[in-house]
């Protein structure tokens, strides 16, 4: 039968959260998970001589005189092995610190009794499960003062120390240390779950535990446990934070756009440069100079975000860029880079590429706008910015395309691909219930794209020219006639528009 977790030998840093050595100054910590079954108060030398290993040492009397003596000692517990060496702070000097670094010796240093501290230490070493249980307390404490998820991580890492905790939401590390979901040999992976409001999943807390036992993994999902509350009532402030936020961030933006469009007379019907209104710099936001947008889009548009995605996805985009705005418009965001410099496009490329990962994790693509300087010059950057997203859908999820480099054919992008199949379900029956419609049509528009050119298009289809050649001839059979030109526009129209919506999921049967 194995032994139960609360009866194990406690280890040093667990001590070293409790006081008294909570309290105590460490000249060197050599490795915290060292265990502690017992506590010795060595009066003499030849008290350290009989102690065995897995001790901690609390010097005093003859033993804790400095100088040679501390040095002697050192060296004596080192040949024991014991866990650790607690001294006066009037004996321990920078020399001793130097020297129990390189024997590699934990020496923590107290400013109380050494008797009584040994007898603390005696009761808690004897008692381990009391010990951690006063640790949880005094841990409970810290995190019920935290008011924020960074905060609630940052005391589980300092609590922890050698194991890595993050908060993960999805498959985003959105808080603490990303070494927790990283895989790595001899560690065991501890993941409590967190609630949201309707006990609905949240998020997880995961913790990377090196392979040091069952009661380690124990004492790390009993302290994750421990600050679920806390971060249950800091995600929950920091979703009214971000609503509240996010609603300013859409009304200002809002009356941005107006600014840009509807003078004050209502005689301007296209863009013209306003004065950047004073209230902008409140927000953070960096309007007058040469404005750069950034739109970010779901490949397969499905309704407006819900605030978790978009708390995900501001996290991500904003990861020191704190001061980049992200504004949700419908089903997507909107975001800018200002610089003086119009051909400054560093500080977006380094942007894009460090938000491509949660781009694919999210399904997202990104369209980026040309510079233009001023408000107005902003709102036509946004429009520029739009249009390239609709392109990059071609290339999946975390596609990338700059407006400077789209050109006319970013037209095809606003094709209303599915009510131009319901077009062709009413005047191309018998090729809509064909079984091989995919490849016909697919063949057509290769031809049509390549002017007619047979050769080519069998280039691009990877296939022969004659099965290119039966493929026409059978599609014309079935009505689609893209040899005719009255009908060459809107069928070259009609397939782009079918091949396009075939290639998302689902979209072909």
């Amino acid at each position: 039968m194995s032994q139960r977790p609360s009866t194990l030998p406690i280890t040093l840093g667990e001590l070293a959260r409790i006081q008294p050595l909570a309290g105590a100054g460490r000249l060197h910590l050599a490795d915290p998970s060292r265990r502690v079954e017992q506590v010795v108060l060595a009066e003499t030398f030849e008290r350290l001589r009989r102690c065995t290993p897995h001790v901690l040492v609390v010097l005093h009397d003859e033993a804790a005189t400095g100088g040679w003596s501390l040095a002697a000692a050192l060296h004596l517990a080192w040949e024991r092995n014991v866990s650790a060496v607690v001294v006066s702070r009037a004996v321990a000097g920078t020399a001793s610190a130097a020297l129990a670094e390189r024997l590699n010796m934990s020496l923590l240093i107290i400013d109380a009794d050494p008797v009584d501290v040994a007898l603390q230490l005696a009761g808690q070493v004897s008692a381990p499960a009391a010990a951690r249980a006063l640790r949880q307390a005094l841990c409970a404490e810290r995190l019920a003062e935290q008011t924020g998820i960074r905060g609630v991580l940052g005391v589980l890492n300092s609590e922890l120390q050698t194991v890595p905790v993050a908060l993960v939401m999805g498959g985003t590390a959105v808080a603490g240390r990303a070494a927790a979901v990283q895989d790595r040999p001899n560690v065991q992976r501890v993941e409590v779950e967190v609630h949201g409001p309707g006990e609905r999943p949240w998020a997880r807390l995961v913790a990377a535990v090196p392979a040091h036992g069952p009661a380690a993994v124990e004492q790390v999902e009993s302290l994750l446990r421990l600050a679920r509350p806390s971060l249950q009532a800091a995600w929950a402030q920091t979703r009214l934070d971000s609503s509240i936020h996010s609603a300013h961030e859409q009304a200002a933006f809002g009356l941005l756009r107006r600014l840009a469009t509807e003078p004050a007379d209502g005689a301007r019907t296209e863009a013209v440069e306003v004065e950047v209104p004073s209230w902008s710099s409140e927000l953070g936001w960096q309007v007058d100079g040469a404005n750069r947008a950034v739109w970010l889009a779901p490949v397969h548009p499905s309704g407006e975000p819900s605030e978790e995605v978009t708390h995900l996805v501001r996290a991500s985009w904003q990861r020191g860029r704190t001061n980049w705005p992200l504004i949700v418009e419908g089903d997507s965001w909107i975001s800018w880079h200002s610089s003086a410099d119009p051909d400054d496009v560093a500080p977006l490329r380094r942007a894009v590429a460090a938000f491509r990962d949660s781009a694919a994790a999210h399904g997202l693509v990104i369209g980026v706008g040309r510079a233009h300087p001023g408000v107005a010059g902003l709102m036509r950057s946004v429009a520029e910015a739009r249009l390239a997203a609709h392109v990059a859908r071609e290339r999946g999820p975390a596609g990338v395309q700059w407006f400077d480099q789209v050109g006319p054919p970013a037209a095809l992008a606003w094709l209303p691909a599915t009510e131009i199949a319901q077009v062709a379900d009413l005047c191309l029956t018998d090729l809509m219930g064909a079984r091989d419609r995919t490849a016909l049509v697919q063949t057509v528009l290769a031809v049509l794209d390549c002017g007619g050119s047979l050769s080519q298009a069998s280039r691009r289809l990877g296939v022969h020219r004659n099965t290119v050649l039966a493929r026409l001839a059978r599609a014309r059979q079935l009505g689609l006639t893209y040899d005719e030109p009255a009908q060459r526009l809107a069928l070259h129209v009609l397939c782009y528009a079918l091949v396009s919506l075939w290639a998302q999921p689902g979209g072909e049967p």
